[in-house]
């Protein structure tokens, strides 16, 4: 007697079911980490402009997660070390008047001015500012990055340099010329700092220097949001302490 073709149990129907289930799902999170490492390498391709021949792109790289607050030792130890001109970190109600290129030649400190950047100092300032913490969450955003030979033109913004801070740069160095070299704008949304990093090179003889101009503005929103959250985790804190010593 021939007999049929014979029928799976319903145990059996379940696990080859499961079997699928699982291959495909591993098909699919394989498919999904490629895709997102391909969104990743495209959207840095995006952001580091590799048109600058002087430079190679892991410089580059470099400064840009310098400026965004998250980077390692050895790489910020190079960033550092790099900026042997003038450093300013100023806001951007700074008075462009204030900056006189007869002090910068007498060697006399501008406003705002950082004698001197070590690696101290910058992660002190990423771990103060809360800059690290917020790219690290990633909620900084990169609003543009320009290398040296990029013809794009800078446009009116409050972050703008001003020609006379670039005069002085001139002057302290005794340079003939001063270019822009490269250009970072970031913007730290969750403590509301937008900042833009410029990058000068003066020119005297054979030798150059580098500069370093940081102009930022706080949004004055974010930063009234934060002191309305600190003061209503601190009142009750305050409050107890004064119930404690019998104040009130």
């Amino acid at each position: 007697e021939e007999q049929g073709p014979q029928v799976p149990s319903p145990r059996e129907v379940q696990r080859v079911g499961w079997a699928n289930r699982t291959a495909s799902a591993s098909a699919c999170s394989a498919n999904d980490q490629t895709g997102r490492k391909a969104d990743c390498v495209h959207m840095l391709l995006r952001l580091i402009p590799l048109a600058a021949a002087s430079e190679s792109s892991q410089q580059m790289l470099d400064y840009w997660r310098f400026h965004g607050m998250l980077v390692g030792p050895a790489a910020a130890r190079r960033c550092v070390k790099s900026f042997d001109g003038v450093i300013l970190f100023m806001p951007s109600t700074y008075d462009p008047a204030a900056f006189q290129a007869e002090d910068a030649a007498q060697n006399v400190s501008l406003p705002f001015e950082v004698r001197t950047l070590t690696l101290l100092k910058y992660y002190a300032l990423v771990l103060w500012s809360l800059t690290g913490l917020c790219t690290l969450l990633r909620q900084t955003r990169t609003l543009d990055v320009a290398g040296e030979d990029d013809e794009k033109p800078l446009l009116p913004t409050p972050l703008a340099v001003h020609r006379n801070v670039v005069e002085c740069l001139r002057a302290r160095t005794g340079a003939s010329r001063v270019t822009l070299a490269r250009r970072f704008e970031f913007r730290f949304r969750l403590i509301g700092l937008w900042v833009a990093m410029h990058h000068y090179r003066s020119a005297s003889g054979g030798e150059g220097r580098l500069h370093l101009v940081e102009v930022y503005q706080f949004d004055r929103r974010v930063c009234a949001a934060w002191a309305c959250a600190i003061a209503a985790l601190a009142i009750p804190q305050l409050w107890r302490v004064l119930l404690l010593l019998g104040v009130t």
